[in-house]
């Protein structure tokens, strides 16, 4: 029973791990749909902000900062804590018996959601090799179309294919990028040109790592419905500022690039939304339509998002690094009560227990918890049994006190 208890401990605390990451990631959210929202940023920004979420929500473990998301989180939840360390005056330092039927519960609940992550990932990974599979299957392009890409990405290593009717332009692949369109624009060399630059934004941005961030934050999150709220924002972000790079990259008409995106929107986005999809399309033709976006970030910009990603995705500092506080205290009734049930944890004879001997009791007989009587409370290291001047602790009358971890006392 002991492994079960254990190994249900280690369930609770991942189950744990991934709650944390959902609150801080919601709290993320909320910040991003606010700045997003409050002004007129440009597409670019806003996809940054939205993949600094999504990175938030796929990332179990960071560095821990100060001042971050984490640190304040952690910061908040020790204060509220801090009564919590104050030992009530009938507690005794005791732990009750492990059960396993907790144990079976917390395993439980990693099952489902190891099986709701396992399918999500698997799923996205088929379709990702599915599409992988067409595109290098891909018939061609003409000598036309290729010269246009050349024209336009002359560094570039990208492959050009022409795929299925059905499927609308997109980008696969993260070191050799294949960009697929349909037959349907290789003879409008207006349109070709339009979607060649929104995928070649794409290769540009290096959006295939953002995908796989996605990927990873929907799986571990399959259950958490602002996961997939995330998600939709980052790809229309996302999708925005390609199409923002496009018109200012290659002087394409903004009327063409809008019925480009017209058309391509009757057609099925493949593995990554794209040209095809159909999300929002008023809303991304206004924006063709409308003012010029400016792609380009100044330094800035720069660290002002790098200040939002620190903030967002830097981890928490130990409790003694934040100068955390923990009280212990230890009672002339907390003595009285540990001495009438357990007597014999008396090692000196005094008839009464001292701070040392309760410490004992708790680290080398811990079988005696099997007679815990109904009035002694449940508590964790309540004494601080960990500290170096145990003295300070040696009689009732005087084991009362403040300890600083991490600073001298």
């Amino acid at each position: 029973m002991t492994t079960l208890v254990a190994i249900g401990g280690l369930a609770k605390t991942w189950l744990a791990l991934l709650a944390m990451m959902a609150a801080q990631g919601t709290l993320l959210a909320i910040a991003a749909l606010f700045i997003t929202r409050a002004g007129r940023l440009r597409p670019s920004w806003q996809a940054a902000i939205w993949l600094v979420v999504a990175i938030k929500l796929a990332l179990p473990w960071s560095p821990a900062l100060p001042w971050s998301l984490s640190d304040l989180l952690a910061g908040v939840w020790d204060g509220g804590d801090a009564a919590a360390t104050v030992v009530a005056a009938k507690g005794a330092l005791i732990k009750a018996p492990p059960q396993a039927w907790p144990a079976v519960g917390w395993l439980a609940l990693v099952f489902i959601w190891f099986v709701g992550a396992a399918l999500v990932f698997v799923r996205a990974l088929v379709a990702q090799r599915r599409t992988l599979v067409a595109a290098r299957s891909g018939d061609a392009p003409p000598a036309e179309a290729r010269a246009l890409l050349a024209t336009l990405a002359p560094r570039a290593r990208v492959r050009l294919v022409i795929g299925d009717d059905s499927i609308g332009p997109h980008v696969v692949g993260l070191f050799r990028p294949i960009i697929v369109v349909p037959p349907a624009l290789v003879g409008d060399s207006s349109l070709l040109r339009a979607a060649l630059l929104h995928e070649l934004a794409h290769v540009r941005r290096r959006d295939a790592l953002g995908r796989f961030v996605q990927t990873v934050a929907g799986a571990l999150m399959w259950w958490w419905p602002v996961a997939r709220i995330v998600q939709r924002r980052l790809d229309l972000a996302r999708e925005a500022a390609c199409d923002a790079w496009a018109l200012e990259a290659g002087e394409v008409p903004r009327p063409a690039y809008a019925r480009l995106l017209v058309r391509m929107a009757a057609l099925r986005a493949a593995a990554a939304p794209g040209l095809a999809t159909h999300h929002a399309l008023d809303k991304r033709v206004a924006a063709v339509l409308g003012p010029p976006a400016r792609t380009r970030m100044g330094i800035a910009y720069r660290v002002v998002l790098a200040a939002w990603g620190l903030l967002a995705l830097g981890g928490a500092r130990s409790a003694s690094a934040r100068g955390h506080v923990e009280v212990c205290h230890y009672t002339t009734e907390m003595a009285e009560a540990l001495f009438h049930a357990y007597p014999e944890a008396d090692v000196d004879g005094d008839g009464r227990l001292s701070r040392d001997e309760a410490c004992d009791l708790l680290r080398n007989d811990a079988q005696l918890v099997q007679k815990t009587e109904p009035e002694l409370s449940t508590l964790v290291e309540p004494l601080c049994c960990n500290s170096k001047e145990a003295e300070v602790y040696s009689s009732p009358e005087t084991a009362s006190c403040q300890k600083v971890e991490g600073a001298p006392r």
